[in-house]
């Protein structure tokens, strides 16, 4: 199994969970997406030491392990700085994700607007008490694009190359966009149900109580 099959998988499996169960599973869920911000991450930066791709060999694959569990970890142990790295996450993946879904194709663009995004959603996390409707958007968004990334890894049509450098490759049929925004529709409409019975639940039992 290649390395671009397995990143296509996870990516697939976390971009379902974090779209249809963000804010019900916030805690677990900002834990994936540490890790996956992580992966990238530690990826990226051997990737620029060493001057080969993506996980072109062993210390990319070691480097993204460690950015992983090490993020991962931070984010799962400690709830305030989970939430921080979790909407940097969120907002460096929607953002990235909306430049390269119109076209944008200079790597250097599209990470420094990431980078932005995600700075701006960590400051707001770590001073306003974000309502649930604006983590349910936004894990809907990000799971999303996360899943049909993975998508594309697996048919071929996109390379970790391409995903590295932030590419609009060409060949990518317009069903992956639809995809991506059907998704996120139904992640939304999944977890604001599910937030709406939680609360009738806590309700009810609060009723008899």
């Amino acid at each position: 199994m290649g390395e671009a099959t397995v990143i296509g998988v996870v990516g697939i499996l976390v971009g379902l969970l974090v779209s249809l169960r963000g804010y019900v599973a916030l805690r677990v869920i900002i834990t994936l997406l540490g890790a996956w911000f992580g992966f990238f991450l530690g990826a990226g930066i051997v990737a620029n030491l060493t001057g080969e791709g993506l996980l072109a060999g062993p210390l990319g694959w070691v480097g993204a392990i460690a950015g992983a569990v090490v993020i991962g970890a931070l984010a799962y142990a400690f709830y305030q700085a989970a939430v921080v790295i979790g909407m940097a996450a969120l907002g460096f993946s929607v953002a990235t994700g909306v430049m390269t879904a119109i076209g944008v194709d200079n790597a250097v663009v599209i990470w420094v607007v990431g980078a932005v995004v995600a700075v701006l959603l960590a400051v707001l996390a770590l001073v306003a008490d974000l309502p649930a409707g604006i983590l349910i958007v936004l894990t809907a968004l990000a799971g999303a694009n996360i899943a049909v990334m993975g998508l594309l890894l697996l048919l071929d049509l996109i390379t970790l190359a391409e995903l590295e450098a932030g590419q609009a490759p060409d060949g990518v049929p317009a069903w992956a966009g639809i995809v991506a925004l059907a998704l996120a529709v139904v992640g939304m409409i999944v977890q604001f149900r599910g937030v709406a019975r939680d609360r009738r639940m806590r309700a009810t039992w609060a009723g008899r109580a």
